[in-house]
């Protein structure tokens, strides 16, 4: 087991800002990260093995990128930072004197890890929102974080044609991108009325820098041909084997079908907040993990940035990463932080711009009554919006848990995560964060080895 001072769970903004800014107090960092790259999914990195000539063409704000990745690089070197890739977190609990944390290794996870810390900053950010529709397991269909996902790692398109839609600010920069890659995107669709952002004049004129932002990626789609429709779901995907087309909604109930290949659909994200709520942090009435000025939680020596305390983007992330690690470094040390004035203001400015967004963009209207009882909404054990619509009509279920005992939707390799939202809409019952004893799936093999502190087991 080793020990360092502060373990920031996840290498994403947050969690690179956290990690950096503590040591440059001179505290003792471990940052934990799934992947084998820094990064997280916004600053996703090319595999090192395609030796991507210009990198920087598939990144937004890639200046911001190399100031932390520079600045993680020096740490190292100093070793006042050790980087943990390729560790998949599963559970983190108090020990002695602060916490224990346990990671699953390497890409096949079949081996464990733990690191005793004085303190955690849970940077764990967060996942991707999708409503479920007819046809939307086929092969072709996959989330519009997954289609980026693909072309930043892979350099590869997740088809030739592309449709994207949903709602949400993702799906301008995964459609642009996409475009830009050379893919036919023949339409992005949002289920969002633009009027609703006229109401919140005075947050953006606070955020003029994320308005030329918008009006970029705007830019960039009408240069490449591709058309943007508000007001527009999606109906249904076709195809026998895989997605052959798909069927587009307007606000005036008109349909229209189009053909394509690929289809990269969100409505949104949600936090990861699994870890938090196993070391029984408070979580706010909309699931995030509940923070104060300094990003603590309610739990001695336990911070919280990033997408984790709520939706906000990439800049947001990163300056609350940046207090959060200059508190944890402070209070580690019996110190009050200071100097964070400056850091919290901008926060303040940019969480209500995040406001706005949750606010104006919206889901589609009516998807509930177009999910078919057919439709799978738990793809991992092949759940059907029958089965879940007979466990609330006759067998009286009204929450998400006892859905799950009735019907197993939600007991697949996910947790929930993916089907949580149709599930949930489908029952017409709240979204309610699932408690769960571990933070992700693990071996029976290593929960059997894993050492624990003691008087508790994992």
């Amino acid at each position: 087991m080793t020990r360092h001072e502060l373990a920031v769970i996840g290498a994403g903004p947050a969690g690179l800002a956290a990690a950096v800014a503590a040591a440059d107090s001179g505290v003792s960092v471990a940052l934990i990260d799934a992947a084998p790259d820094a990064g997280g999914q916004y600053y996703r990195q090319t595999a090192r093995q395609l030796r991507a000539r210009r990198p920087e063409r598939l990144y937004h704000a890639w200046s911001a990128w190399k100031t932390l990745r520079d600045r993680l690089a020096k740490h190292r070197e100093a070793e006042r930072i050790t980087f943990l890739t390729e560790r998949q977190v599963w559970h983190v609990e108090p020990g002695d004197s602060g916490f224990v944390v346990h990671a699953l290794t390497g890409p096949e996870q079949q081996t464990a890890e733990t690191i005793a810390v004085d303190g955690v900053v849970l940077a764990t950010g967060g996942y991707e929102r999708v409503l479920p529709f007819p046809g939307w397991t086929l092969p072709g269909v996959l989330t519009a974080g997954g289609a980026q996902a693909m072309l930043k790692a892979g350099l590869v398109l997740p088809g030739r044609r592309v449709v994207v839609a949903g709602s949400g600010p993702l799906l301008l920069p995964v459609a642009g991108g996409l475009a830009a890659a050379g893919a036919e995107v023949v339409g992005l669709y949002d289920a969002s009325d633009p009027r609703a952002f006229g109401r919140h004049l005075g947050a953006l004129s606070r955020n003029a820098g994320k308005l030329v932002e918008g009006a970029g990626y705007a830019v960039q789609l009408a240069r490449h041909g591709v058309r943007v429709r508000f007001r527009c779901s999606i109906v249904a995907a076709h195809g026998r084997d895989q997605l052959e087309a798909v069927t587009i909604a307007g606000a005036d109930g008109h349909k229209h079908r189009i053909a394509c290949d690929a289809l990269a659909v969100s409505h949104g994200m949600l936090p990861h907040t699994e870890i938090a709520q196993t070391l029984g942090a408070r979580l706010t009435p909309q699931g995030t993990v509940a923070v104060d000025t300094e990003q603590r939680t309610d739990l001695p020596h336990l911070w919280a940035a990033g997408e984790t305390t709520g939706i906000g983007g990439a800049a947001l992330s990163q300056i609350e990463g940046e207090i959060a690690g200059r508190s944890a470094a402070a209070r580690l040390r019996g110190e009050q932080p200071d100097g964070l004035a400056g850091a919290q203001h901008e926060r303040q400015r940019l969480a209500a711009f995040a406001d706005v967004i949750g606010t104006a963009y919206t889901d589609p209207a009516g998807w509930v009554e177009r999910v078919e009882d057919d439709t799978v909404l738990c793809r991992c054990e092949e759940v059907t919006a029958a089965s879940v619509r007979e466990a609330v009509s006759e067998l009286g279920a009204t929450d998400l848990r006892t859905i799950k005992l009735l019907t197993r939707a939600g007991m697949g390799w996910c947790q929930g995560r993916i089907c949580g939202p149709g599930v949930a809409g489908v029952a017409g019952c709240p979204l309610t964060p699932a408690h769960t004893p571990f933070a992700r799936p693990v071996p029976l093999g290593v929960l059997a080895q894993s050492p624990t502190s003691e008087g508790s087991a994992p």
